[in-house]
């Protein structure tokens, strides 16, 4: 059987994980999920430098798939994974998703630990990819910030969403994949199988203001891209989205 690393940023908690799984198990993966054991969300290639880490085995809701959460960032669970847990008999690829909300542009997709996850796997020399939904803002307040099951209606784009990222693994994976490679996949927020997929670069967004100030003088995050550094002429992931359309990039780490 196929063996496969899953992790994510959102954690145990998020309500995208057992779609997610139930995908790839479907399809007959021998699955090793490994999760924050709380959302890491934005914690970048972060590593728990000075702290103790746990590493439990929790109950998995599928079968094929052993689960387990480590009380740190993305880059430390799969580290830990395969450092630790397959015994000399490493997975074959490093899965990380589906993301809460889109990945996209540089510089910020090297704020998210989504990305991250994967990006710790291609350092190992495995092949990554990394699965990101973008969402309408009142499904995004429903299952990011309140960790709510999603609605009918995102649940069935939600399925859609993880049998594409089952497919587009195993296709990858039955040709060669340069070490260091991770394939960053986004689906638009109404993806369905008619969705075109597009082959893409990361936008080349410059950074802004990510923080607001509040009335007492401290700050608070806030989302934001500035795309003013974006070359017209080439198809980015963040003009697939705005199209409607699925995108995925190729970035070569090594």
């Amino acid at each position: 059987m196929r063996r496969l690393l899953i992790s994510n940023d959102d954690g145990i908690g998020s309500p995208f994980l057992s779609r997610f799984l139930q995908a790839f198990a479907g399809a007959a993966w021998d699955i090793t999920a490994v999760l924050p054991a709380s959302e890491q969300s934005w914690i970048g290639r972060s590593y728990s430098r000075h702290k103790t880490l746990e590493l439990k085995e929790a109950e998995s809701p599928h079968k094929n798939v052993r689960v387990f959460t480590v009380n740190g960032t993305p880059s430390d669970c799969v580290n830990i994974a395969l450092g630790h847990l397959f015994d000399g008999a490493k997975p074959i690829a490093v899965v990380s998703g589906i993301n809460i909300g889109q990945n996209i542009a540089m510089p910020l997709l090297w704020s998210s630990g989504t990305f991250a996850a994967a990006a710790e796997g291609a350092g190992w020399g495995l092949p990554a990819f990394a699965f990101s939904m973008q969402l309408a803002s009142e499904y995004y307040e429903i299952c990011r910030i309140s960790h709510e099951p999603p609605p009918e209606k995102l649940d069935a784009i939600l399925k859609k969403a993880c049998a594409f990222s089952e497919k587009f693994v195993s296709d990858s994976l039955g040709q060669k994949i340069p070490f260091g490679r991770v394939f960053n996949v986004n689906f638009p927020m109404d993806y369905s199988e008619e969705t075109p997929l597009k082959k893409c670069v990361p936008a080349k967004a410059k950074l802004c203001p990510l923080y607001t100030k509040n009335p007492d003088g401290n700050f608070e995050f806030k989302y934001a891209i500035d795309a003013s550094a974006a070359d017209a002429a080439v198809l980015t992931d963040m003009k697939c989205l705005k199209n409607g359309w699925a995108s995925y990039s190729e970035i070569d780490l090594l």
